[in-house]
């Protein structure tokens, strides 16, 4: 209700709602915006100690249970699922953007050396490790708490350490409906550039501007292919899409690699990576004090706020797939190797399009004048066969978009709906969220563009971030529980026979 209410507010007067949320951002930036660098380097913190400790052993489900997917199956479900169409509409814009626009508080000239080496540290801080704990840990929480300690299907019931209280019926109803909420205001941020990523490479193809026509029509093309595959079934076709994608994504990497400016993609990646782990804590924490920039405010906290907003919702599917799956396959799966994956996109296409800005190509220029979504497609034009990458380029967004909306709309439907997938109820959730998706989405990027979609992310990840640190705190307690021995996970609550949910 509340969000069919922001949607009939922004269709009646938009102007009116975007005042309105412009100011809840800024106050919330202003009072709060640490709080979001805080708990994601907390998050990555838990990682580390759930990785090296004795929880680390631990199989989802028990020692008997036999994994839902293969292991590449799982690669790619969860790779897709969680980059979306971000990391490709942002690999080559926002290095550009750094490269050209560094903050001002560094000191740092435009177009330099340097700042084409903060350009790149920034795509590993916004990208890699800290993104990828802030969607693991829930996630881990979220599949510990229902398979091993076998509670409901609910976020509810991986914060029972943290608050107790959480577990009753009316906790747990009001904490879901939190979680739906942040999750469909990141949805609609991750749609919103996905209409805006496509829109740009059908005006590389045709030559034609986009228009809000062109947008309604791709995002009713989007809303229709993902409800359709959600109400076909959780894995059915999110399966065969991210199969079919990550193929597409391999390809397109190797292919930009080889022809474009290797040597200097390896150099700047090496580099950038030394200075990224060797300031690691300082960049995870940059804030601009005093200097009156909000430049962390509208990078840094609204990309983490981005992620947090996906972030429980899209932690109960990745949980909901680990099943059979030890606790360290489930980091390296889940966080050591898609993060591994977004920083060779980074690095190969961030590296290209660093080079052609400093060589004459004028990416910059694109952007301002047109958008920040015609970026990359301009990039691929000026490789070789690019008129070919282009369109392949374009699919690619489609089918991220589609899978990271598949899975999320099967986890509205979990919470949303207590029956089987195949029932009519079941469907008719599915098949509510999906239209609402697609309308807000558009509605954002017609009145708003890019930026409304870096607020809409911001508010979606107010609730989420508090879910988020509740989540590690109680990760946190039980890791310490059976790296101590005081507590196992099989022998906490008596297996319910009635959870049909599970698999």
């Amino acid at each position: 209700m509340i969000i069919l209410l922001f949607s009939g507010c922004y269709f009646f007067n938009d102007e009116l709602v975007s005042r309105i949320s412009d100011r809840i951002n800024q106050a919330f930036n202003q009072t709060l915006g640490w709080f979001y660098l805080v708990v994601a380097l907390f998050l990555v913190i838990v990682t580390g100690i759930a990785l090296f400790s004795r929880f680390g052993k631990i199989t989802i489900g028990g020692s008997e249970a036999k994994p839902m997917l293969s292991t590449w199956n799982w690669f790619a479900v969860v790779l897709c699922t969680t980059i979306a169409a971000g990391l490709i509409f942002w690999g080559a814009c926002e290095p550009i953007y750094h490269l050209m626009k560094p903050p001002d508080f560094l000191g740092l000239k435009p177009g330099s050396h340097e700042s084409a080496v903060f350009s790149m540290t920034t795509m590993f801080l916004h990208w890699t490790i800290t993104p990828y704990a802030i969607y693991g840990i829930p996630a881990l929480a979220f599949a510990f708490a229902v398979y091993n300690r076998y509670r409901k299907f609910s976020f509810s019931s991986c914060i029972v350490e943290a608050v107790p209280i959480a577990g009753g019926d009316r906790p747990a109803m009001f904490i879901d409906s939190l979680c739906v909420f942040s999750t469909v205001m990141g949805m609609i941020a991750s749609l919103g550039q996905g209409i805006l990523s496509i829109a740009g490479g059908i005006t590389e193809m045709t030559g034609k501007q986009a228009s809000k026509i062109t947008w309604l029509l791709i995002g009713i093309t989007i809303a229709v292919i993902f409800t359709v595959s959600a109400c076909s079934g959780v894995l059915k076709g999110i399966k065969w899409i991210s199969n079919i994608n990550t193929v597409f994504l391999l390809a397109l990497l190797l292919f930009v690699f080889i022809v474009g400016p290797t040597t200097y993609i390896i150099q700047l990646s090496l580099e950038a990576f030394g200075v990224y782990i060797d300031n690691f804590f300082t960049r995870s924490l940059m804030m601009g004090a005093g200097s009156g920039s909000d430049w962390s405010y509208f990078w840094t906290i609204s990309t983490f706020a981005n992620w947090m907003a996906w972030a429980p919702v899209t932690g109960m599917f990745l949980g909901k797939i680990s099943y059979g799956h030890s606790v360290r396959a489930f980091i390296g799966i889940n966080i050591l190797a898609s993060s591994s994956a977004s920083a060779l996109w980074i690095n190969i296409f961030g590296g290209t399009a660093i080079t052609q800005q400093l060589h004459g190509v004028d990416l910059y220029g694109k952007m301002e004048a047109l958008g920040m979504e015609n970026a990359v497609y301009t990039m691929l034009k000026n490789l070789p066969a690019g008129a070919v990458l282009v369109p392949v380029l374009v699919m690619v967004v489609l089918l991220c978009v589609v899978t990271a909306a598949d899975s999320t709309t099967n986890v509205l439907g979990d919470l949303c709906y207590q029956g089987e997938e195949h029932e009519a109820g079941m469907i008719f959730v599915k098949a509510a969220w999906g239209g609402l998706l697609g309308i807000m989405s558009v509605l954002m990027v017609c009145s708003k563009g890019i930026a409304g979609v870096k607020m809409i992310s911001v508010i979606g990840g107010i609730p989420a971030v508090f879910l988020l640190l509740l989540s590690g705190i109680s990760l946190l307690k039980n890791i310490l529980l059976v790296s101590t021995g005081n507590g196992q996970p099989d022998d906490a609550i008596e297996k319910k026979q009635d959870q049909k949910w599970e698999v």
